[in-house]
């Protein structure tokens, strides 16, 4: 499955769906949303056959498991991000009281001294769980937070995402061609603010190196690990992983080094932890790793 960048990381569902969701959500709990899901992911298996092929060959050769589990849990990652879009939704509405998060007591401590020091710091999250919630879960006005992300989503998504995480102390830096976001970056991090990051997920410039994950090469990008190492902050490697319902918990990884390549291999490992814990919360879908599609 060798990586292209079919995967574009924009939200579906047009103008209309996106407004009705919106304002729906606003009043209306995530619950009662997911068993819309039931008739719409056998339809979105069906027709999104790419994406459906990627995530069947992730746990076909990436797992190893046999065609009849390869498909269930192909089944079951589809449901379970669809209820991570609608618990986004929910977010970017308003209605966030609803979920409830479980902060680990080394996550709190790890923050505290972290939020505490003079020194800016970045969390490096993935695609994996609902990143978004972590704004929400670290909720505190000691440090700004500056959430890095994808330019290119609807006026409307975009409007919504800051008028809610400017109420929990986000603001958000949208990357563009002319990497102009690098600037922000770097004036964030002077400023002695954090930085969160989907470290994940290559576009177009990004540098990359190919590294072992999961038992094969994949590429991921290292401006992010690069700038951490000039500049001399700390990086955590962030998860919020959602459980049953709304219930999510987060799961905090501090990364130490000096080298940008050694940064990246301690946080491409913490990946492989917590997919250890939750395969099915896997959404890249695209085809990920090198190896030969057969």
């Amino acid at each position: 499955m060798a990586q292209t960048q079919d995967w574009k990381g924009k939200t579906n569902g047009g103008a209309f769906g996106q407004r009705f969701l919106l304002r729906t959500l606003r009043h209306v709990p995530t619950r009662v949303f997911y068993p819309v899901l039931y008739p719409i992911i056998p339809f979105c298996l069906l027709f999104a056959r790419k994406t459906n092929r990627a995530i069947y060959q992730y746990y076909r050769k990436i797992w190893g498991l046999n065609r009849w589990r390869s498909f269930t849990d192909n089944v079951k990652t589809a449901f379970v991000f669809g209820r991570v879009v609608i618990d986004k939704f929910a977010l970017w509405a308003g209605n966030k009281a609803q979920f409830k998060i479980t902060i680990r007591e080394e996550d709190s401590k790890l923050v505290d001294r972290m939020l505490d020091q003079e020194k800016g710091f970045i969390l490096a999250g993935s695609h994996i769980g609902n990143f978004e919630l972590m704004g929400q879960a670290l909720e505190q006005d000691r440090k700004p937070f500056n959430c890095i992300i994808f330019g290119g989503e609807s006026e409307l998504l975009q409007e919504r995402r800051n008028t809610i995480f400017q109420e929990n102390n986000v603001k958000l830096i949208p990357v563009t061609e002319d990497m102009s976001h690098l600037f922000a970056i770097k004036e964030a991090l002077d400023h002695g603010e954090v930085v969160a990051i989907l470290c994940d997920r290559m576009f177009t410039g990004n540098k990359k190196k190919s590294v072992d994950f999961l038992g094969h090469p994949a590429d991921f990008p290292t401006g992010i690990f690069r700038i951490a190492t000039l500049m001399e902050v700390p990086v955590i490697s962030a998860f919020m992983i959602k459980d049953k319902n709304n219930r999510y918990h987060s799961h905090l990884i501090p990364l130490n080094s000096n080298s940008s390549d050694d940064l990246l291999l301690q946080y491409v490992h913490s990946l492989e932890e917590v997919l250890h814990t939750c395969p099915e919360q896997w959404f890249n879908f695209f085809d990920f790793w090198k190896i030969q599609d057969n």
